[in-house]
C-alpha cells in the first residue's frame, strides 16, 4: 500500500502546498497555549507544531523527540515550569495503558496522584483521583482549557464526556497556578486534558481490542489531511464503542463516543478551531460490598441476578448522556498583541434507577440474596401515595448545562508580557429523587424540559419525593498578570484574579430537609500569585511560587432549614512551593517541595434544628499539606529507559494533628521500558501508601483500624499500602518502511501478581456495614491498530 505521501511528485507537491496552510494554522494554534498558558504545564506544545512553535534548538523539544529520556518517560516535568507539573503524552497512553482507561488512570502515572478502578481498567466511574490528598471537587479539571464539572460540588465523572483516545496530552499541575489559571476549584491543582489534533495527511485508523471480562473496545478515526480548498484546514473525526461485563458481578458498562475537531486557518495569523463531542453511557456502577456479601456471594460481588432483591442489577443502572462543544478563535493581532477567545457549552444528563439500599443486610448480617431469595416484606410509598409491600427503590435525575466564555489578551512589551482576560460560566442544574416500588416497575421519569420550562412542582405524595432542586451557579473570574523578563535567564511573574461565585437554589423539595427552600449567596475573593523562574543553563531551570487558592462552599451547605443563621466561609489555601527541572538526551529529572496552608476547613455535625436532626456545616480551623515529590528517567542508547516518580505527602489538621481522610501518605510509579526496532515492552509497579477512609462501622476487615476523628488519634478506617504491577508488550509492523502503513499489535497484562486485597471503602449501608473496594486480580487485553493512508487530502 502506498505511503501517505503517495508515489508521484505532483501528488506530493499538492500535499506539501496544502499542508503549508495547515502548518500555519496549527503552529498558531499550538503556540497560543504557550502564550496563553494557564499554568506551566499548558505551555508544553502538543504533537504537531511543537518544533514550529518553539524552534528545533530548544532543549524542551526533547519531550517530542523519540530516543530521548524526556520522550520515553511516562511522566516528566516540563523544562520551563513555574510550579510542580507533570506531563503525560499520547504515545505513552497508546503504548502503556488499555483503551478503556480514563483520564483519571492517566493522571495516576504522575507523582502524588492516586486513583481507584473498582471494576477493571476504566470500566466503572472512578471516585476521583486524589492529588496530594486533595479530593475530587478540590481541584480543577479542564478540557482544552475549559473548566468543567458538577456545579453542586465541583466533582467530575471519569466515564463521561470522552475516552482516552481523544486525549492528546494530560498535564497535571500540582498548585493553584498563576492569575490566568481559571476554574471553580484551582486551589488543589489542575488536571488539564488536551484533545488530539488532525493529522497533516489523510488516513483512517481502525483500532480493536478484546480482553478480560468480555471487554471489547472498537474505534475508527478519520483524518482529512490538509484540505487546499479550505486554506489548508484539517479535521479529525472518531467514533468509539466500549462494552464490558466488568470485573465484578453484573457491573456492566456500555459506552459510545463521537468526537470531531476542525482546525481552520482563516489567515496567516488567525486560526479558528471547532470541536464537538458526544457520549452515551449505560453502566451498573458498583458501590462496594460488605464482608458478608463477599463471603457468601464471592469476592467480586456487586449486584444480584435475583429480581426479588433490591440489589438486582437491572434495578441499579445509570443512563448518562453528555456533550461538549466549543469555538476557539486565536489571532496574532500585530504589534505584539495576541488574542484568544473561546465560547463553549457542555451538558450532563444523568437518569438512573436504584434500590433504596442495594447492600442492605438482614438482622443477622446476611445479605437478602442469601436468605432464600424471598421478596422482602417492606412497605414502600408509591408515587400514587399508597402504602404496599414491595421492593423499595428510587428514580434519580441530574441534568445540567453550562454555557461560558474565556477571553484572553496579551501584549509583548519587549521587557515582558502583560496578560489580561476573564472566564464566565453559567450552569443550570436540576436534581430530582423520588421513592418508587421496584416490584411494580413503576419508576417515574421526571422530565425537566416540560411545558413549564422544567420548573414544575410534582405533588409530593406522602413524602415520596425526596429531592427536587433547580440550582444555578454563576462564575466570573477576571485577571491581570505581568511577566517581567528581568534578564535572559530570570523571569518574575505577578498577578491578581478576582474569583466570584453566585449560588442560587430554588428547591420545592430540598435535599435532606425535604422542605421548600429558596436561597442565594455570593462568594468572592481576590487571589494574588507570584512566581520566579530561572534558567541556570539551557538544560536546567528552577522555580519558586507563592499563590492563593479559593473554593466556594458546596451546595450541600444549603441542605438545612437554618440557612439564614449559618455563615460558612469559603475554603482557601496559601501555597508555597519550589523545584528544579533538568533535561538532556539521556536524563529527565524533576523535583519539588511544597507547603500548603488550607484555611476555613468546612466540617459538619448533626444537631437539633426545630426538633429535627439536621446536618449543619461550619468552618473548623485549618489543614497543613506538605511533602516532597520527584521524578527521574534515564534513557540508554540501546532503547532501554529506567523511570520512577514518587510523592511523600502529609495532610493533617492544625488544631489536633489528626490526619486527613482519603489522603494516601505517598505514591510511586517505578519501571522500565524497551522501545527499539518496532518492539515496545514495559513493566510498571504502581504503589499507593496507607491512608484513612474516615469511615467506621461494624464487621470491619481484618487489620482495619477503627476509631474516630473525635479521639484525636485517627479519622478511622486505616488501609495498608498496596501495589499493582502491569506489563505491556507491543510490536509495530512496517516500522522501518515509511512507504507502508505501520500496524501495531499490543498485549496489556494488568495486575500480574493477581492481587485481590481490600484497599478502601465506599462508606456504609444503612445497617452500618462498610462497603469495600478491592483489587480485581489479573486481567489481559489484546489490541490491534491499523492505519490506512489515502495519499492525499480527502
Amino acid at each position: 500500500m502506498p505511503g501517505p505521501w503517495g508515489h508521484r511528485t505532483r501528488s506530493a507537491l499538492r500535499c506539501v502546498c496544502s499542508m503549508r496552510g495547515l502548518y500555519v494554522g496549527l503552529a498558531g494554534f499550538m503556540a497560543a497555549p504557550a502564550a496563553f498558558a494557564q499554568s506551566a504545564g499548558t505551555a508544553v506544545n502538543l504533537d504537531l507544531g511543537s518544533v514550529l512553535a518553539s524552534g528545533t534548538d530548544n532543549p524542551s523539544n526533547l519531550i517530542n523527540m523519540p530516543g530521548t529520556a524526556p520522550y520515553a518517560a511516562p511522566s516528566k516535568a516540563p523544562l520551563h515550569s513555574t510550579q510542580p507539573t507533570s506531563v503525560v503524552d499520547k504515545h505513552t497512553v497508546d503504548h502503556l495503558l488499555t483503551g478503556t482507561q480514563s483520564w483519571a488512570d492517566i493522571a495516576r502515572l504522575t507523582p502524588s496522584v492516586n486513583n481507584i478502578s473498582p471494576n477493571g481498567p476504566g470500566l466503572a466511574e472512578s471516585s476521583g483521583p486524589t492529588i496530594r490528598g486533595f479530593q475530587d471537587g478540590q481541584y480543577n479539571v479542564t478540557f482544552d482549557g475549559i473548566p468543567f464539572g458538577d456545579s453542586n460540588d465541583f466533582t467530575h465523572h471519569s466515564t463521561s464526556f470522552f475516552t482516552n483516545s481523544m486525549i492528546g496530552q494530560t498535564i497535571v499541575d500540582r498548585g493553584p497556578g498563576e492569575a490566568d489559571t481559571v476554574g471553580d476549584a484551582t486551589f488543589g491543582g489542575t488536571i488539564s486534558l488536551r484533545t488530539i489534533n488532525p493529522s497533516p495527511v489523510a488516513k483512517a485508523t481502525i483500532d480493536s481490542s478484546y480482553g478480560s471480562y468480555n471487554t471489547t473496545d472498537n474505534s475508527i478515526r478519520l483524518d482529512t489531511g490538509a484540505m487546499p480548498s479550505l486554506n489548508g484546514a484539517a479535521g479529525v473525526v472518531e467514533v468509539e464503542h466500549v462494552q464490558s461485563d466488568g470485573a465484578l458481578q453484573h457491573a456492566t458498562q456500555q459506552r459510545t463516543n463521537f468526537f470531531g475537531k476542525l482546525v481552520l486557518p482563516l489567515s496567516h495569523s488567525t486560526t479558528l478551531t471547532l470541536m464537538a463531542d458526544y457520549n452515551q453511557l449505560y453502566q451498573n456502577q458498583p458501590m462496594g460490598a460488605t464482608l458478608s456479601q463477599m463471603d457468601a456471594l464471592g469476592w467480586n460481588y456487586a449486584y444480584s441476578d435475583n429480581p426479588a432483591s433490591q440489589a438486582y442489577w437491572r434495578y441499579n443502572n445509570d443512563h448518562i448522556t453528555t456533550d461538549m462543544e466549543y469555538a476557539d478563535l486565536r489571532s496574532n493581532l500585530g504589534d505584539g498583541f495576541l488574542y484568544d477567545g473561546k465560547i463553549y457549552t457542555y451538558a450532563y444528563y444523568h437518569h438512573d434507577l436504584n434500590g433504596d439500599d442495594p447492600n442492605d443486610t438482614l438482622a443477622d448480617g446476611v445479605t437478602q440474596d442469601v436468605a432464600a431469595g424471598a421478596v422482602p416484606n417492606e412497605v414502600v410509598l408509591t408515587p400514587g401515595g399508597t402504602a404496599q409491600p414491595g421492593i423499595p427503590g428510587q428514580t434519580f435525575l441530574m441534568d445540567y448545562r453550562s454555557v461560558g466564555t474565556i477571553q484572553r489578551l496579551q501584549k509583548d512589551l519587549g521587557w515582558g508580557d502583560v496578560k489580561t482576560g476573564f472566564w464566565f460560566d453559567h450552569q443550570v442544574n436540576t436534581r430530582f429523587v423520588q421513592n418508587v416500588s421496584l416490584t411494580d416497575a413503576n419508576a417515574i421519569n421526571y422530565d425537566p424540559a416540560d411545558s413549564n420550562g422544567g420548573l414544575v412542582t410534582p405533588t409530593n405524595d406522602n413524602g415520596s419525593i425526596e429531592r427536587l432542586q433547580h440550582n444555578q451557579l454563576y462564575t466570573f473570574q477576571p485577571y491581570g498578570q505581568v511577566d517581567w523578563r528581568v534578564t535572559s535567564k530570570l523571569t518574575l511573574s505577578g498577578g491578581l484574579k478576582w474569583a466570584y461565585f453566585r449560588r442560587a437554589l430554588n428547591a420545592p423539595v430540598n435535599q435532606k430537609t425535604e422542605v421548600e427552600t429558596g436561597y442565594t449567596h455570593n462568594y468572592q475573593k481576590l487571589l494574588p500569585s507570584f512566581d520566579a523562574k530561572y534558567a541556570f543553563t539551557p538544560n536546567l531551570s528552577g522555580y519558586v511560587q507563592a499563590a492563593e487558592g479559593f473554593l466556594a462552599p458546596n451546595l450541600n451547605t444549603f441542605y438545612t432549614t437554618a440557612l439564614d443563621s449559618e455563615s460558612v466561609q469559603p475554603e482557601s489555601t496559601i501555597n508555597f512551593q519550589g523545584g528544579l527541572v533538568y533535561q538532556d538526551r539521556h536524563w529527565a529529572l524533576g523535583g519539588d517541595v511544597y507547603n500548603i496552608h488550607f484555611q476555613n476547613y468546612i466540617d459538619h455535625e448533626k444537631v437539633k434544628v426545630n426538633n429535627t436532626n439536621e446536618t449543619i456545616y461550619y468552618n473548623n480551623g485549618g489543614v497543613i499539606y506538605r511533602g516532597i515529590e520527584g521524578e527521574a528517567a534515564y534513557h540508554f542508547d540501546s532503547g532501554v529507559t529506567l523511570f520512577g516518580n514518587a510523592g511523600y505527602n502529609q495532610a493533617f489538621k492544625t488544631s489536633t494533628n489528626v490526619k486527613i481522610a482519603q489522603a494516601p501518605q505517598g505514591t510511586a510509579n517505578l519501571g522500565a521500558i524497551y522501545s527499539a526496532h518496532g518492539f515496545y515492552a514495559a513493566i510498571i509497579d504502581q504503589w499507593t501508601g496507607g491512608e484513612y477512609s474516615g469511615d467506621t462501622g461494624v464487621n470491619v476487615a481484618n487489620g482495619q483500624a477503627e476509631g474516630s476523628a473525635a479521639s484525636g488519634k485517627s479519622p478511622g478506617g486505616w488501609y495498608d499500602p498496596y501495589n499493582v504491577v502491569n506489563v505491556t508488550l507491543a510490536y509495530t509492523f512496517n516500522h522501518d518502511n515509511p512507504r507502508k502503513d505501520p500496524i501495531k499489535v499490543k498485549l496489556n497484562l494488568d495486575n500480574i501478581t493477581n492481587q485481590k486485597q481490600i484497599i478502601f471503602d465506599n462508606g456504609t449501608n444503612n445497617a452500618g456495614d462498610l462497603l469495600y473496594y478491592r483489587l480485581t486480580g489479573f486481567a489481559a487485553f489484546a489490541s490491534v491498530s491499523v492505519p490506512i493512508g489515502f495519499g492525499s487530502s480527502l
